[in-house]
């Protein structure tokens, strides 16, 4: 005879079949609320869930579901052992989409829950987790349904792991900065707080896995400013085409293939980092990249001498 906790997840297991067959729903989407679903299952069997609810209503009450995210914020949910980190917030925005889409497909109210107020992040990228996202990357990369956006952020996270380059720093890259073999990358480093009358040009080697990020960007990178007339001398470049406003408020389009400032390439960067973040949660192993290009660069020891 089917036990409660059984009798809970076919219902689950029912309406994340129907939300998976809607030509609406996403691949990634499909796989997400699967995900959610098990991590509901492995709730209700864990000992700290409290009562266990009676039926379908009772789950998507605001109790029964604030305990559920409580665990999944802890970590206690996750199938490979685990160690506590601070929670994600594409993680914890997929879990209460994907709560809301099984709500409707239930017919049951989804309670109003209480999204945790995002931590103003100051950790670094441990060395070990910088190679784990360096390796979804790569097989991020290699799918062909791949967006330009997607390679440039491979790229460009490589090139930050292998020399620490601050945003600034990569704004300023040009493409003959890079050697002929891509083996290595010379730039100006400018240290925030020390002034120098001319920037230290640092040469530095760079890893197997960036050169190969870099070839394909560069692959890309000519696809797009092939269209545009003159030479572009700038490594990172737009991907698609955006406004600027003038000084008269007047709105001017900018096509793809514009060298990205300072602003612009940490908005890119993040930009790319959510998406890629949303798309990957529930993925065995998969850790979120950092929200912010700083957090990323601070990992990175480099040498001011």
């Amino acid at each position: 005879m089917p036990s409660a906790v059984d009798r809970l997840v076919a219902r689950l297991d029912a309406a994340a079949e129907h939300i998976s067959t809607r030509p609406a729903t996403s691949a990634a989407r499909s796989r997400q609320v699967r995900w959610v679903v098990g991590e509901l299952r492995r709730a209700l069997e864990h000992e700290d869930f409290g009562d266990l609810p009676p039926d379908i209503r009772s789950l998507f009450s605001a109790p029964a579901l604030q305990g559920y995210l409580t665990l999944a914020r802890e970590g206690a949910l996750r199938v490979a052992p685990y160690r506590r980190t601070t929670p994600s917030p594409a993680s914890e925005r997929v879990r209460l989409d994907c709560l809301a889409l099984l709500a409707a497909e239930l017919g049951v109210a989804l309670p109003d829950l209480a999204r945790p107020v995002p931590p103003d992040l100051k950790d670094t990228v441990p060395e070990r987790q910088q190679q784990r996202v360096w390796a979804h990357l790569d097989a991020v990369s290699r799918d062909p349904r791949t967006t330009p956006g997607r390679v440039r952020l491979l790229a460009m996270v490589g090139l930050v792991l292998d020399t620490g380059a601050r945003a600034g720093e990569l704004c300023a890259m040009r493409v003959d900065d890079l050697a002929p073999d891509l083996s290595s990358v010379r730039f100006h480093r400018r240290p925030q707080a020390l002034r120098v009358n001319e920037p230290a040009l640092d040469q530095v080697a760079l890893t197997p896995g960036t050169r190969v990020a870099l070839r394909r960007w560069l692959e890309e990178r000519d696809l797009i400013v092939g269209r545009l007339e003159g030479t572009m001398t700038a490594l990172w470049v737009s991907v698609r085409g955006n406004h600027v406003e003038t000084s008269t408020g007047r709105s001017v389009p900018r096509p793809a293939g514009m060298p990205l400032q300072s602003r612009g390439l940490r908005r890119a960067y993040e930009r790319a980092v959510d998406e890629l973040n949303v798309d990957f949660a529930g993925t065995p192993d998969w850790q979120p990249l950092p929200s912010r290009l700083e957090q990323l660069r601070r990992g990175i020891p480099v040498s001011t001498e």
